[in-house]
């Protein structure tokens, strides 16, 4: 069994060249729900925009952090770019029942101070159905956005926002690489092939499937293994579906049932 890792980044306000590992770099625009987290000066998260107020992540990047400051509609961290929204909240909610030891319900929210207004560079991502709750999403194709690590060797996040196309895989395939304590029914699993991955300050952003002709996300992104980002081993997420009904008793936002 592989050790894993997370995947937040400390130091983050240094950007060496870097990205996701082995993937390519963001159209502006292209991920619009994508959310930049600076945490307390000291760390780096994704995460996603879930309605015009909140933000969804990972409970490991928001544990004892006093203020989240958000960046959306953003694709390079270093430059000015039209309809940026910069905004500062010290409003989280961490799951009551994240256990650091194996990650398991690895999911948190940001309250937004104020409704942030939509445009091209912003918008939100579908959430699951109820009537999703089933599915394991084995098989299906999916993309990540993040501004994390390209190599194990890189010194810091990149300043241009990337993605990476990976596919889903079984909980039974996941658990021979990390054990049936981390891999539970709320963890879902990706693969990707030639060293595609996620990497460090990839954490809390989004693993989405295309469902309907819409972005919708199925994942929040969790660890990875201590082997290396880009060693072949699989990555670990939160499943959406399995918090639908703790984002909605946290936030109000309404779960379609189909």
């Amino acid at each position: 069994m592989i050790d894993l890792v997370l995947y937040s980044s400390e130091g983050a306000p240094k950007y060496p060249g870097s990205r996701i590992t082995n993937g390519e770099q963001a159209s502006r625009g292209q991920f619009p729900y994508q959310a930049a987290l600076y945490l307390d000066g000291r760390s780096f998260c994704g995460g996603s925009l879930i309605s015009t107020t909140w933000v969804l992540t990972a409970a490991h990047c928001t544990l004892r952090i006093d203020t989240v400051t958000v960046h959306l509609g953003a694709q390079n961290l270093n430059a000015v770019e039209a309809g940026k929204v910069t905004v500062a909240t010290r409003n989280l909610v961490n799951h009551a029942s994240y256990n650091p030891s194996n990650l398991n319900n690895d999911i948190s929210l940001i309250r937004l101070p104020s409704e942030v207004a939509l445009n091209a560079f912003i918008q939100l991502v579908r959430l699951p159905s109820h009537s999703q709750a089933s599915n394991t999403f084995a098989g299906d194709a999916v993309v990540v956005s993040g501004w994390g690590r390209v190599s194990d060797t890189s010194s810091g996040i990149s300043p241009n926002l990337n993605f990476v196309n990976l596919n889903i895989i079984t909980n039974t395939v996941c658990a021979r690489t990390y054990g049936t304590a981390v891999i539970v029914t709320s963890t879902i699993c990706s693969l990707g092939a030639n060293g595609r991955s996620t990497c460090n300050g990839d954490s809390g952003g989004p693993l989405v499937v295309s469902h309907g002709g819409f972005p919708q996300q199925i994942g929040v992104v969790s660890f990875g293994s201590s082997a290396g980002c880009a060693s072949g081993a699989p990555s670990g997420y939160a499943r959406v579906t399995s918090f639908l009904s703790w984002i909605s008793a946290n936030t109000g936002i309404h779960i379609a049932n189909f």
